[in-house]
């Protein structure tokens, strides 16, 4: 994963990536659609924008921390990948797999009620999830249909680690109260 400094962060967000669209808003910020600036390239990709202003208002900076390590460390089919992490003054950036078919939320709104088979491999897929996710030393804890996303396959990929943790030092909010809540 490249991890941009706070110096360089500006120049690679405005000339590196386009804004597409937005493709959803949080408490914390935005998910937008973006394409790096390059010709030859043609991938999508997701990018969560975060305020820092409220992430620090709301005593999150541990749980955006949890989140990036987790993106950062997972590498299997399960965890959307994280390509870029980087920051500005005002704002922290994961741009991560762009996952085109929705989420599970939606899907339960368009079939209503899903057929047994159905149901059955989209539970099967997210216990093997979340067993990946366990296996790394994170704890979701915000497993909801909107926060499992499917691929152009049809499989889950989980997303949102945002109330994540990896009972590290740096994913507990106490070291970051007690340091001025000047560390993001």
């Amino acid at each position: 994963i490249y991890t941009l400094s706070l110096h360089d962060a500006l120049p690679i967000y405005t000339t590196q990536f386009k804004k597409i669209k937005t493709i959803g808003l949080g408490a914390f910020g935005e998910v937008s659609l973006v394409r790096k600036k390059d010709p030859a390239l043609t991938q999508l990709f997701a990018m969560k924008t975060l305020k820092k202003v409220e992430v620090l208002k709301r005593n999150q900076v541990a749980h955006v921390k949890a989140e990036r390590d987790i993106l950062a460390e997972a590498d299997n089919e399960w965890v959307v990948k994280l390509y870029y992490s980087f920051q500005d003054r005002d704002n922290l950036y994961f741009v991560m797999d762009y996952i085109p078919g929705g989420d599970l939320m939606s899907l339960l709104i368009k079939f209503g009620i899903f057929q047994e088979d159905l149901a059955q491999f989209y539970i099967s897929e997210l216990v093997c999830a979340v067993d990946s996710v366990h296996k790394m030393g994170f704890i979701h804890r915000d497993i909801k249909p909107d926060n499992i996303l499917i691929d152009q396959n049809g499989h889950i990929k989980l997303t949102d680690f945002g109330l994540c943790t990896g009972f590290r030092w740096t994913h507990n909010s106490k070291y970051y109260q007690k340091i001025g809540r000047a560390h993001v």
